[in-house]
C-alpha cells in the first residue's frame, strides 16, 4: 500500500494487485451531511455534474464512459460522494481524464436543470419502495431531531422544490476541491506510473488553504419503540439501532467480532433463537454503519405481523443473556468468530472496486485510509473480557422501529 499527497492537496492511495483490471474511486467530502439548509443539495450536485462539461455534452459523457469502463457509477452518502469504476489497465489514463473533466469542468447548464430535478423528485417518490429503506427512514425520522440523517440522503420534497442552479454551483464551489478529495487506485501498474498519470491529469485543479468545513455532530437519540403502517405489504420489518459514536477504534474491531456471534449468519445467537428454535423470522440482517455522521449498529428482522411482539421480546432477552453466552465461549469459539469476520472481509475485497471504494471513503471520513487496513490488526488478541466490555456500552441505548401491514 502506498500514498502520495500532491502539491494541490489531492491525495492518492494505491494498492498493487495482480490483475488486468484497474479500479478507481474518487471520494469527496461533499456528502449530504455537509448540507446546511437545503436537504438534497449534495445528491442534486452529483446529478448535475454529469449534465455537461466544458468539453463534453451529456450524451458524449455517457458515450465516453461506456467506451472504457466495464462498470462506473456515482453515489451520494451522508459522509461523502464518490465517482468510481473499473476498466482495463490500458485505459486507465483515458478513464481518469474523463473523470477529471466531469469533476473539474462542469458547466451546470440551465437547459435540462428543471428536467433533472424532476427526475430526482420522482426518485424521492420511489425512494421507500423497498421495505428495508422504508423502515430505516421511518426510524431515523422518529429517533433523531438535530441530525442530518433524520431525512433521506436524497433530501426532502420541500427542499428539492427550492433548490436552484446557483445553490448547486455554490455547493460545488465550496466543497469540490483537491484538498477535500481522495483518489484510490487498485491496479497492477507501478505506483510511479499511476502517480505520474494522476498528477498529469489533475495538476490543473487549484488547491485551497485554511478551509474550515462542517464537522459531524451526534445529537439526540430518542429511545423507544416506534410503530408505523404501510399498505400493500404482507410481511413486517423490525429494525433495532444502537448508537456507536462513543466506541473507539479498537472497540469497533471488537464489535465486528461480536457481530459474528450475535447476529451475522445462520449460526448467530439471534438466528438460532428466532429462526432455528422458534421459526419466528425469515432473516436477520445486521450492519455496522461506522461511517462518519451515521455511527450505528443496525439489526433488521423480517417476520409476520403476528410474530412482531414475540420477536422483539426474544431479541431483548438475547441482549440480557449475551453476557452469560460470552462467558461460556471457548478460545476456539472466539477464534472461529475472528476467522468468520476475516473471511467475509477478504471475500468482499476480491472485487477490486470494493477495495478501492473502502480505501478512498475511509480516507475521506476518517482522514486516514489505514483505519480500514488496520481493522483486522490485533483481532487475534480479542478475549471474552473485551466482548463483555463492549456489550456494556453497545446496548446502553436502543431504538426499535416496526413497519407492518394495516390488516
Amino acid at each position: 500500500m502506498q500514498e502520495h499527497i500532491f502539491a494541490n492537496g489531492l491525495k492518492l492511495v494505491y494498492k498493487k494487485r495482480e490483475t488486468n483490471l484497474t479500479s478507481v474511486c474518487i471520494s469527496i467530502n461533499a456528502g449530504a451531511d455537509m448540507e446546511e439548509e437545503l436537504y438534497g443539495l449534495a445528491h442534486a450536485t452529483e446529478h448535475m455534474i454529469f449534465k455537461e462539461t466544458k468539453n463534453r455534452k451529456e450524451n458524449e459523457i455517457n458515450r465516453d464512459l461506456s467506451k472504457v469502463f466495464g462498470f462506473n457509477n456515482a453515489m451520494t452518502n451522508y459522509p461523502y460522494v464518490i465517482y468510481y469504476g473499473t476498466l482495463l489497465e490500458e485505459d486507465f489514463e483515458t478513464g481518469i481524464k474523463i473523470f477529471s473533466d466531469i469533476l473539474l469542468n462542469p458547466v451546470f447548464p440551465e437547459n435540462g436543470f428543471k428536467e433533472e430535478m424532476d427526475v430526482i423528485k420522482e426518485e424521492l417518490r420511489e425512494w421507500d419502495e423497498e421495505l428495508e429503506q422504508f423502515v430505516e427512514d421511518k426510524q431515523f425520522l422518529n429517533t433523531f431531531e438535530e441530525r442530518r440523517i433524520k431525512y433521506p440522503i436524497i433530501g426532502r420534497m420541500e427542499d428539492l422544490e427550492k433548490i436552484t442552479l446557483d445553490d448547486i454551483k455554490d455547493f460545488y464551489d465550496k466543497l469540490y476541491f483537491p484538498g477535500n478529495t481522495t483518489i484510490s487506485v487498485v491496479s497492477n501498474m507501478d505506483f510511479d506510473e499511476v502517480k505520474y498519470k494522476v498528477w498529469k491529469i489533475f495538476r490543473e485543479w487549484e488547491g485551497r488553504e485554511n478551509v474550515k468545513l462542517k464537522k459531524p455532530e451526534y445529537k439526540t437519540f430518542k429511545e423507544g419503540v416506534y410503530r408505523d403502517f404501510r399498505d400493500g405489504i404482507s410481511s413486517a420489518k423490525i429494525q433495532f439501532i444502537f448508537p456507536i459514536e462513543d466506541l473507539n477504534e479498537d472497540e469497533i474491531k471488537v464489535l465486528k467480532v461480536f457481530n459474528e456471534l450475535f447476529s451475522n449468519g445462520i449460526n448467530s445467537v439471534l438466528f438460532n433463537k428466532l429462526r432455528t428454535e422458534r421459526g419466528l423470522i425469515y432473516d436477520v440482517i445486521p450492519k455496522i454503519s461506522n461511517e462518519k455522521s451515521i455511527k450505528l449498529y443496525k439489526i433488521i428482522l423480517g417476520t409476520s405481523n403476528n410474530n412482531i411482539d414475540k420477536a422483539i421480546e426474544i431479541v431483548n432477552e438475547a441482549i440480557d443473556e449475551i453476557g452469560d453466552i460470552i462467558d461460556n465461549l471457548s478460545e476456539e469459539n472466539i477464534d472461529d468468530l475472528i476467522k468468520g469476520f476475516k473471511l467475509k472481509r477478504l471475500f468482499r475485497e476480491e472485487q477490486s472496486i470494493i477495495l478501492a471504494k473502502e480505501l478512498s471513503t475511509y480516507d475521506t471520513m476518517h482522514g486516514d485510509y489505514k483505519i480500514y487496513l488496520n481493522e483486522d490488526v490485533l483481532l487475534d488478541f480479542i478475549t471474552k473480557e473485551h466482548l463483555k466490555e463492549l456489550v456494556s456500552k453497545l446496548f446502553s441505548k436502543k431504538s426499535i422501529q416496526i413497519i407492518q401491514s394495516k390488516n
